[in-house]
C-alpha cells in the first residue's frame, strides 16, 4: 500500500476541520474566506471572471455558489505544498 504524501495528509486534515465548521459543502459566505480571498466582492469577481480553481455548485433554493469540503481542502493542500512561485499540479 502506498504511503500518503505530504499534500494528501494536510488534505485529509483540512477536510476533516472543513467538515465539522461547515458540513459537506462550503457556501460561499464562508468560501472566500477559506480560499483566501481579500473580500466577497473579490470572490464574486473571480467567479464572474471563471478563475476560481474550485468547482462550484449551485443548489437549487440556495443563495450563492457551493463547494464540496473535499475539494476545497485539497485545493488548499496542494496550494500549500507546491514549491513558492510554480503553479500546483490540478
Amino acid at each position: 500500500m502506498e504511503e500518503p504524501t505530504e499534500v494528501d495528509a494536510l488534505a485529509f486534515e483540512l477536510e476533516v476541520d472543513l467538515k465539522d465548521r461547515y458540513g459537506l459543502m462550503v457556501g460561499s459566505s464562508a468560501l472566500w474566506r477559506e480560499l483566501g480571498y481579500a473580500s466577497y466582492e473579490a470572490f464574486r469577481k473571480a467567479k464572474q471572471r471563471g478563475t476560481i480553481e474550485v468547482p462550484l455548485f449551485d443548489v437549487p433554493n440556495r443563495r450563492g455558489s457551493f463547494a464540496l469540503s473535499k475539494e476545497v481542502a485539497s485545493w488548499v493542500a496542494r496550494q500549500r505544498c507546491s514549491p513558492a512561485g510554480e503553479k500546483p499540479a490540478q
